[in-house]
């Protein structure tokens, strides 16, 4: 194989497969990046068996064949290459020969006949859906994912395809749920409710920044797949059932309070300094006539508190927050346009929500935890 491709095509490219290919892995095929010649480029193609990799990237192509190399040092190799076009030339001993500019290197290859098949199928649910969509739905909910192994079902995104054309995406551990509501420009006839793992949703969101355009999306029992014009990438599912959170997410709560988003945020994350990012840091919402309280103490941290001015009207109410879980849940609305977040409280012991007025599709609950003081 001889091809001449840019530094900068194949640096991209190769970034989007370095967590697939898995440098620790004792199987050197898994480590590895398959590239072959097509009609006007190359293609790359990864796997780890349970995510897969294959795109397509622009080359010239000088004699058609296939090389197989280690993933990350090849990357390495062409971040730290001066020059602005790379070219490959392998031999039938599997060594490989680049330059790029000054510099020459010779690197040995695997027998890419070996390399593991792969393979991409046409799955029983199938449809169009926008890449900026997608990638709110995982920005929205990434957060709120478990990771927690003895809670399988919890350690991914949930897509469910609900009635009247409309898909749900959802996040949730034992401390915090979050959901969107979508609804496609184009129909959806598919039917299903399956679980993304978390690791995979981050590969998706690299290759939904590198495309352009919308993407198909395919999915039965046991694999998801995610195809634009340039990539095909699948991966494996978590077997398992989600549970139904229907009855904690249709809860109508007495107390609807509006704070400005900024303000707010500022708050928390003052209180997030201070305990110096302890994920199990607690903070105290205390709700009075005209006032919320924002503020936490502790002997190792001291203590900080905000008053933002607010139109509540009842008595005194407080409830007990996870510091780095509301931070979350606040950021989860940083392209919102809303200047206000709407606070649904129920009780001190009961879960809250949080909403804006310009994604009425969107929510996220936090559970409350003790309080101390």
């Amino acid at each position: 194989m001889k091809i001449r491709v840019e530094k900068q095509v194949l640096q991209e490219a190769l970034s989007l497969i370095q967590a697939i290919a898995n440098k620790a892995t004792s199987e050197a095929y898994i480590a590895s990046v398959l590239i072959k010649t097509k009609q006007g480029g190359i293609l790359l193609r990864a796997t780890n068996y349970e995510v897969t990799f294959e795109g397509g990237f622009p080359a010239e192509v000088l004699e058609e064949g296939e090389i197989c190399l280690n993933s990350a040092k090849l990357f390495n190799l062409v971040r730290n290459f001066q020059g602005m076009e790379i070219e490959f030339h392998s031999t039938g001993q599997n060594w490989v020969f680049l330059s790029c500019g000054n510099s020459k290197v010779r690197l040995p290859g695997l027998d890419p006949e070996t390399y593991p098949p792969i393979e991409f199928k046409e799955l029983a649910n199938n449809f169009a859906f926008s890449g900026s969509l997608l990638k709110a739905a995982i920005d929205r909910t990434l957060f709120a994912i478990g990771e927690n192994e003895s809670r399988k079902n919890l350690m991914g995104l949930n897509l469910e395809i609900l009635g009247n054309q409309r898909l749900r995406w959802m996040g949730a551990d034992a401390f915090r749920i979050s959901q969107l509501i979508t609804e496609p420009d184009q129909p959806v006839s598919a039917k299903g409710n399956v679980i993304i793992p978390k690791k995979s949703l981050l590969e998706i969101k690299r290759i939904i920044d590198f495309s352009t355009g919308d993407f198909q999306i395919s999915f039965d029992e046991n694999v998801f797949q995610l195809f634009s014009a340039q990539i095909k990438f699948k991966t494996r599912l978590i077997e398992a059932d989600y549970p139904n959170l229907d009855s904690l997410l249709s809860q109508e709560a007495p107390i609807k309070l509006s704070l400005p988003k900024e303000e707010l945020l500022h708050a928390v994350r003052i209180l997030n300094t201070l305990t110096d990012d302890d994920h199990n840091a607690v903070m105290k919402l205390t709700l009075t006539e005209g006032e919320a309280l924002v503020e936490s103490q502790k002997l190792e941290y001291g203590e900080a508190n905000d008053r933002i001015p607010c139109e509540y009207h009842g008595e005194t109410l407080s409830i007990g927050l996870n510091i780095q879980f509301f931070l979350d849940a606040l950021h989860a609305f940083d392209s919102a346009a809303d200047k206000m977040v709407t606070l649904h409280i129920t009780g001190p012991v009961a879960p809250m929500a949080l909403t804006t007025e310009s994604w009425g599709n969107y929510k996220t609950i936090l559970m409350p935890v003790k309080i101390k003081w």
